[in-house]
């Protein structure tokens, strides 16, 4: 065992990890983009829709029309409530030890947490936080999985991608935590999250669509009801099906300034996606079956499967990433040995060479922000941009 990273981690590692954690916060909660503001104006004047729970409880704060003040004031409030029970949840759950300060150190200096915290006003945090509070439960008990079904069903009604965002680690989750019960027993209960939210999408498919007669009276409520101009990318969602968004992301595909995309932010996503795996297999230990092995790795990976319906290559990416930390908490939480196992493969090597690409390197923000153009890998548009002849 390295007996190093097994001591107890000192004060000012603590101290570093909530520095951290506050330069993330300052660099990237900056006020979210027309889109996310428009979308928070769905409520359900019109019926059940998608994306509507939100905008229907911020009814109760705001008036007949908002102001885009009260949308930076509810953004915030929506980025908080992700960030802090994330916080404390990774600060509770990892062991007090180097080991696990300092994997909390490459948490909050990651460039997916930063782009988390930079999707400023997307229901994403909602769903975060939420999910976080579920994870001080006990995913053994009864009560434990009953909060992750209701969890997961809610999630879904405030917005879709809350089935492939956390619903399959739900599954994970109750799954390791439950080892000693019996096939199929076990498998039946760890499935109960992810069945229900199925659940919550069929319904909201069936009853929660826009009839298409609608829709011209839905665009003229959302722009009476903002005291800014929306964006009309936001509210044709309520139009699109799943099959349009198919073939939506069929053409785009085609695209470069996509496909530019993908390889500037989905490149490096997945590279961090593929580091947490591999550091959650090694947790898991040699011991582990075949179908915990592939519960996990669907868990991580379920989020970034968004990018065959949808083009949010950032979002999906850094959530996969995030999922991977969640993983690595469930296995500290449920399984003892994964303790020492952290203890071995975190070395002062690892941390350094994970912490330097991860400082370096950024994605592109979904706020109003730019300041990834100046990190790698968005740096070299800038460098291609003052050569000679450019």
């Amino acid at each position: 065992m390295n007996t190093e990273m097994s001591r107890p981690a000192p004060q000012w590692l603590y101290r570093l990890a909530i520095v951290a954690l506050f330069f993330a916060l300052i660099r990237n909660m900056l006020p979210p983009n027309a889109f996310t503001a428009t979308i928070l104006l769905f409520d359900y004047d019109f019926g059940l829709i998608r994306r509507g729970i939100i905008g229907e409880l911020a009814n109760l704060f705001w008036g007949e029309t908002v102001s885009r003040n009260e949308i930076y004031l509810v953004s915030v409030m929506m980025t908080l409530f992700g960030v802090i029970p994330a916080a404390l949840l990774f600060f509770r759950r990892l062991p007090a030890n180097m080991a696990g300060y300092l994997l909390l150190v490459l948490l909050f200096s990651s460039f997916a947490f930063a782009a988390l915290i930079a999707s400023t006003g997307y229901i994403d945090l909602i769903l975060i936080g939420m999910v976080c509070l579920t994870l001080f439960s006990n995913a053994a008990s009864l009560t434990g999985v009953t909060l992750r079904v209701l969890v997961a069903i809610l999630g879904v009604f405030m917005h879709e991608v809350m089935l492939p965002y956390f619903t399959v680690f739900f599954a994970f989750d109750i799954w390791i935590a439950r080892p000693a019960q019996k096939m199929p027993t076990r498998f039946a209960i760890a499935v109960l999250p992810l069945l229900g939210a199925v659940a919550a999408l069929v319904v909201l498919s069936k009853w929660g669509q826009l009839p298409a007669e609608n829709y011209p009276a839905f665009v003229e409520y959302i722009a009476a009801k903002a005291e800014f101009t929306p964006d009309p990318h936001a509210t044709i969602v309520m139009e699109r099906t799943l099959g349009d968004n198919l073939n939506l992301m069929a053409e785009k595909r085609g695209m470069t300034d996509y496909r530019a995309w993908v390889l500037f932010d989905g490149i490096p996503l997945f590279a961090m996606t593929l580091w947490m795996i591999w550091l959650n297999l090694k947790l898991l230990g040699r011991d582990a079956t075949f179908l915990t092995r592939f519960a996990l790795i669907a868990a991580i990976i379920a989020p970034m499967s968004l990018n065959i319906i949808a083009f949010d290559v950032v979002r999906f990416g850094a959530i996969s990433v995030f999922v991977g930390f969640l993983c690595v908490i469930s296995q500290m939480h449920t399984i003892p040995a994964s303790r020492d196992r952290l203890a071995q493969i975190m070395s002062w090597p690892l941390f350094v060479i994970v912490l330097l690409l991860n400082l370096n390197i950024a994605v592109n923000q979904l706020n109003s922000g730019d300041g990834h153009e100046y990190l790698f890998p968005w740096v070299l548009v800038k460098q291609l941009g003052w050569l000679p002849g450019a």
